[in-house]
């Protein structure tokens, strides 16, 4: 056998040495995260639950009864399908794959939770919100699936390499560099169309992608050049690694969420989740505490 085939064939076992050498989160939330939620779907659809969750687009606002805000909730923990499921499934593994490793190093296991909570719980009710306002409503449609919680956690993880950026550089590289490749990104959605609900809508996207060039040039000016570069020389194989990882995750996952998707996606869910899963890390955790330590004492 080759040294390349042997390389090829042990790449799975070196993947998850290296995981398990740079997560450190708690056995039981690595469990539950990782086993027990994707248990939960996947019961869901074996017992047949998807007519029951399934959220109609026929209601006027999530409010318009009590089932209405239930299966808003209930939509995004069921799937019609086992390909649907297992996409979704798929998905999630390999964005927390990307993740994990960068909380530890912006030591962010209690941000990431919290976070992660709130997309479980809130999410589904903005997801429910931007769809029924965004999509053509009709008896005849409906929506369910986990995909706008996993763009959830797609847009948590620029949040997460920026801020493991910064505590290696130790504030060289500020964690609110975060918010410009999910511009740059916001921007491409819409500029791409990518099936009949979601049009190309150039002069958003012009717009948006030239608040990115903004913020960026502003923050590079605020960047020191000379100590970043001090900086990246220390990084350990392991740290370079999850920062590669994380971001060829990131530019697959938007690519994946937002542009090649099947016909009849709901890409505003998907872009509702992504910006939920953005905006509640990098306001909440970020720019916050900035915010509250430039307040004079």
């Amino acid at each position: 056998m080759s040294r390349r085939l042997r390389e090829i064939l042990t790449l799975p076992s070196t993947a998850a040495r290296w995981w398990r050498r740079t997560t450190t989160a708690p056995a039981a939330e690595q469990w539950l995260v990782l086993v027990g939620l994707p248990t939960l779907l996947v019961v869901s659809w074996l017992a047949g639950l998807e007519t029951q969750f399934a959220f109609r687009l026929n209601a006027e606002s999530i409010w318009d009864s009590p089932r209405t805000l239930l299966t808003a909730f209930t939509a995004n923990y069921a799937h019609f399908g086992a390909r649907h499921l297992f996409d979704n499934l798929l998905n999630y593994w390999v964005t927390l794959f990307a993740i994990y490793p960068l909380v530890a190093i912006a030591d962010w296991g209690r941000q990431f939770r919290l976070s992660v909570l709130s997309y479980l719980v809130v999410a589904p009710f903005v997801i429910a919100v931007v769809t029924l306002a965004l999509v053509n409503p009709s008896t005849e449609q409906f929506v369910v699936g986990f995909s706008g919680i996993v763009a959830a956690l797609l847009g948590f993880l620029p949040v997460a390499l920026a801020a493991a950026a910064s505590e290696q550089t130790d504030g060289a590289v500020d964690a609110s560099w975060a918010v410009v490749p999910v511009l740059f990104s916001v921007a491409l959605v819409f500029l791409l169309p990518s099936g009949p609900y979601f049009r190309s809508q150039s002069t958003l996207a012009v717009g948006v992608g030239l608040t990115g060039v903004v913020v960026a040039g502003v923050l590079w000016a605020g960047t020191s050049t000379h100590r970043l570069r001090q900086y990246s020389r220390q990084f350990t194989p392991d740290v370079l690694l999850a920062f590669l990882i994380g971001t060829t995750v990131f530019v697959f996952g938007v690519a994946g969420a937002f542009v090649f998707v099947h016909a009849g996606t709901n890409v505003w869910g998907h872009l509702a989740g992504y910006l939920v899963g953005f905006i509640i890390p990098y306001f909440g955790f970020v720019i916050r505490p900035l915010l509250i330590n430039s307040v004079p004492e």
